[in-house]
């Protein structure tokens, strides 16, 4: 699961207006008049430091904000949400963030930096200069924002694909609205409530939504101050790190087992004395619990907002964990998300877990996941050192997930999320539709995420590349729709998962967000794959149900159908099978294995026969 809460509204309804004769038509009039309805170029550039403090509601949270700047480049926002506490900053020099659970992180992200240089730009008002060679400006015409007429300006830039939409209302000049446009999600935020400080029209209220995924927050404004004496301290990041964890006295790595199932990574953690199984996950951006397994700890849950799945939005609530333990490694009390997330593994594959532990927990460590022999090895990072001779990846984090360069065929390229929680590999759909993959040959398959089901379309493809390891015979998948996730994500080209990780030993160094990959012993290993194209879970109770049945398949050949009962296998009754996993296992046999399936249907019996066969 990846989430955002950030600063921050509701999208009114548009209607387009034609330009009339004497409305303006060049874009810099419209942002001139802007400049000087609120103040003059002269009184902003004046404007050396800022300070303000807000009221702030995000869905189910509220608290505060505090911001801090100065010119040129420097700033520091506070978010205080109650259980959600989070910094930003930037010194001149570089970005920095605090999250929810004290973590530092420094900002490396290409694409953040490009945003970075860009925000340095507007502050120095070059996308004012008519003959910047930075920014484009044109007007697009005149639409109505709640009622107000608003001429729109468009601002693009030769530096990344963002483009800025800001209106601006045809008789006061003041901006309504502006829409960021920033690839995997725009920001829309409207203003209101223009007060002068200071000689300069400020607006006291914005109400901000983050779409696609729908998260709305509402800041208002109850002290603004211009040219505060400021200390420049304050931009600095923290010069010490959180460490709320403990290895065994002694100790500075240690070695835990994990259980590979289905193409997750499962390990046990400890929590007020008792053990559960914990999926692990760097594509999540922060550690979750199930909201079932919340409530039988007998946790507070605070808020709800709108966070981002793989394909879907998926609303999370927040509570603090208390400490727990995990291969004799203590941890002091975290906050963490609540999602309903047990049932999808309980319906999928009969496995009981309690959480996923993500960000919050693999942050504090450098990790080697050693897949052939199912060993992580913890290493306290302030003594880790890497000795071996694998490939050392810069990886920067992005949305508080590794990113690493891939390239499938040769030939479909960039950088991807790093994402232990997903079963196999998967192109974004921008990238998808752009480089006409939807239109390969595939086979239709629903896949699940944080937010629920995923259509997607499985395809063949001869290798992909990483870290100058070459993996034949690869198999990815596409959404097979538009998706809301971080699947729509365009800065990235895909995710990928554990189909291509078991080949290796990766070793992840959140501290100098780098990716260490070897060879791993199961490198030249043939994994078995499905051969019948029918999809099997448990939705309600125990019976299991076919939940889908790929076009052209084995299963499609044979007559199954969505919501058929499987009751027996060649005369077997289902249940002796030993579960969701031992089915999937009888799937995957050679090609030309034939089952008999004893279903129902409506309630009547009936007999299917399936023969295996390759898929792709």
């Amino acid at each position: 699961m990846r989430s955002s809460f950030g600063a921050i509204v509701v999208l009114a309804a548009l209607a387009t207006v034609a330009l009339s004769q004497g409305d303006l038509t060049d874009p810099y009039d419209v942002l001139d008049r802007h400049i000087e309805a609120i103040g003059g170029l002269d009184r902003l550039r004046a404007e050396e430091t800022k300070y303000f403090k807000a009221n702030m509601t995000v869905q189910g949270l509220s608290g505060t904000v505090e911001h801090w700047g100065a010119r040129p480049g420097r700033n520091r926002t506070d978010v205080d949400l109650g259980i959600l506490k989070q910094t930003q900053g930037h010194n001149g020099e570089v970005s920095w963030s605090v999250d929810p659970n004290g973590k530092l992180l420094f900002d490396r992200d290409e694409n953040n930096l490009k945003r970075r240089e860009l925000e340095l730009l507007m502050e120095d008002f070059e996308h004012l200069d008519r003959g910047s060679d930075i920014f484009t400006v044109v007007l697009d015409g005149i639409e109505e924002v709640d009622g107000v007429d608003c001429y729109v300006v468009r601002t693009t830039n030769t530096i990344n694909e963002d483009v800025l939409l800001g209106y601006y209302d045809t008789e006061s000049f003041r901006q309504v609205k502006s829409s960021g446009d920033m690839g995997h999600t725009i920001q829309v935020t409207l203003f209101s409530d223009y007060r002068e400080v200071d000689g300069l029209l400020r607006s006291f209220r914005q109400e901000i939504e983050y779409l696609p995924i729908g998260q709305k927050s509402t800041m208002e404004i109850v002290e603004y101050v211009t040219n505060p004496e400021i200390d420049f301290a304050i931009f600095e990041p923290p010069s010490d790190d959180v460490r709320d964890f403990a290895f065994p006295e002694g100790a500075t790595e240690v070695v835990v087992p994990f259980q590979f199932i289905e193409n997750h990574l499962f390990l046990t953690a400890v929590v007020d004395c008792g053990e559960g199984l914990w999926v692990l996950d760097t594509g999540a951006s922060m550690t979750v619990i199930d909201d079932a397994y919340a409530d039988e700890l007998g946790l507070e849950l605070s808020g709800s907002v709108t966070g981002s799945g793989a394909g879907n939005a998926v609303e999370v609530a927040f509570a603090t964990l208390p400490p727990y333990g995990v291969g004799g490694i203590e941890f002091a009390e975290q906050n963490v998300g609540v999602i309903a997330i047990a049932d999808l593994f309980r319906r999928t594959s009969d496995i009981e877990i309690v959480g996923i532990l993500g960000y919050d927990f693999l942050s504090r460590f450098a990790t080697r996941v050693d897949y052939a022999n199912e060993t992580l090895t913890f290493y306290d990072p302030s003594t880790f050192e890497y000795e071996g001779d694998g490939v050392v990846l810069d990886a920067p984090l992005s949305g508080n997930i590794f990113t690493v360069p891939v390239t499938v065929d040769g030939e479909f390229g960039g950088r991807w999320s790093l994402d232990l929680g997903a079963g196999g590999s998967a192109f974004h759909y921008p990238y998808a539709v752009e480089h006409g993959l939807l239109d390969r040959p595939s086979v239709d398959v629903i896949g699940f995420g944080a937010g629920g089901q995923i259509a997607k379309k499985l395809q063949a493809y001869e290798t992909m590349e990483l870290a100058g390891f070459t993996v034949d015979d690869a198999w990815l998948t596409v959404p097979g729709t538009e998706v809301v996730g971080a699947f729509s994500n365009t800065e990235l080209t895909g995710n990928l998962g554990n189909t291509l990780f078991r080949h290796f030993v990766l070793t992840l160094d959140y501290e100098r967000q780098q990716v260490i990959v070897e060879r791993g012993d199961d490198f030249a290993r043939e994994f078995p794959r499905g051969k019948a194209g029918l999809g099997l879970w448990r939705p309600e109770g125990t019976d299991i149900e076919v939940l889908y049945v790929s076009g052209g398949t084995p299963a499609d050949e044979a007559g199954f159908l969505e919501g058929d009962t499987v009751v027996s296998i060649n005369g077997i009754a289902v249940e002796h099978f030993g579960g969701m996993m031992a089915l999937r296992e009888l799937m995957r046999e050679d090609a030309g294995t034939e089952y008999v399936f004893g279903i129902l249907r409506d309630g009547d019996p009936m007999e299917l026969r399936l023969t295996l066969r390759e898929l792709l």
